[in-house]
């Protein structure tokens, strides 16, 4: 999120959820996702000018790879905090996908 730090809301709120889900790609495994053939450090690749070249970012392609192997979200290491990491579910809240509410 610092990256975007100059595009976010100056009031910030701390939320809390209860996530129920199978299928998360852990990409701070790089041999299990070696083994799967795929290229975690994608998941890091800039993709603004991808996007603004009208090109797939890596990182979408990374997703839509994690998906096509069932996959329903993946945990994302922090790059600018070690140790930390963020959970992206490709879906939510419908059949077949991880189910969150607030808490």
């Amino acid at each position: 999120m610092i990256a975007h730090a100059d595009t976010r809301a100056s009031d910030l709120e701390v939320l809390a959820f209860d996530v129920r889900a199978r299928g998360i790609a852990d990409l701070r495994d790089a041999g299990a996702m070696a083994a799967l053939g795929v290229d975690a450090e994608a998941a890091a690749a800039p993709w603004q000018d991808d996007l603004a070249a009208d090109r797939t970012p890596a990182s979408w392609d990374l997703r839509f790879g994690l998906e096509r192997l069932g996959a329903t979200g993946l945990i994302d290491p922090s790059r600018k905090r070690p140790g930390l990491w963020h959970l992206t579910l490709f879906a939510w809240n419908r059949a077949g996908a991880p189910a969150v509410r607030a808490v």
